[in-house]
C-alpha cells in the first residue's frame, strides 16, 4: 500500500514538472550557465551578460526581480547587502563565487537556478522538489 501511495505521488509530481520544466527551468539554467561563464571573463554590465537576449522588458524587469530574490537567499551574499544598483550586487556576488571551489561554484549556481526556477513558478511547489527537478535537468544537460 505504501508503495503504491508512493508510486502515485511520484507520478503527480512529474506530470507538474513536465509542465514546469518548458516554462521555468530552463530560463534559470540559462541565467546561471550565463553566469558561470562570467566567473571566466568579467564584464562591464552583469545583468546584460546573464538575461536572455530576446527577453523582453516585462520578462526582463520579472528575471530581475527573481534573480534578486535568490541572490539574497543565498548565505554568501551577505559581503554584497550594502550595493543597492542591481549590476554592482550580482557583480559583487560573481565576485564572491569565483573566491569559492569550483565543485562549490557549481552547487551554488545550481541552488541560485533552483531559486530561480521557483521564482518563476511563483514558489507552487516546496523547495525540495524545485532543487530535485533543477539537478535532474541540469545533470540531462551535461550528459
Amino acid at each position: 500500500m505504501f508503495c503504491t501511495k508512493a508510486n502515485s505521488e511520484i507520478k503527480t509530481a512529474l506530470k507538474q514538472f513536465d509542465q514546469y520544466v518548458s516554462a521555468h527551468i530552463d530560463t534559470a539554467l540559462q541565467i546561471t550557465t550565463a553566469l558561470k561563464n562570467l566567473l571566466a571573463s568579467p564584464v562591464a554590465d552583469v545583468i546584460t551578460a546573464i538575461i536572455p537576449g530576446t527577453a523582453d522588458d516585462v520578462l526582463r524587469t520579472e528575471l530581475l526581480l527573481a534573480l534578486n530574490k535568490a541572490v539574497e537567499a543565498l548565505s554568501i551574499v551577505d559581503n554584497c547587502k550594502q550595493f543597492t544598483d542591481l549590476n554592482d550586487k550580482f557583480k559583487c556576488f560573481i565576485d564572491q563565487i569565483r573566491q569559492r571551489d569550483p565543485q562549490l561554484q557549481d552547487a551554488i549556481l545550481l541552488k541560485l537556478a533552483s531559486l530561480l526556477g521557483a521564482q518563476f513558478d511563483g514558489n507552487k511547489l516546496k523547495q525540495s522538489l524545485y532543487d530535485l527537478y533543477t539537478q535532474a535537468k541540469y545533470v540531462a544537460a551535461i550528459k
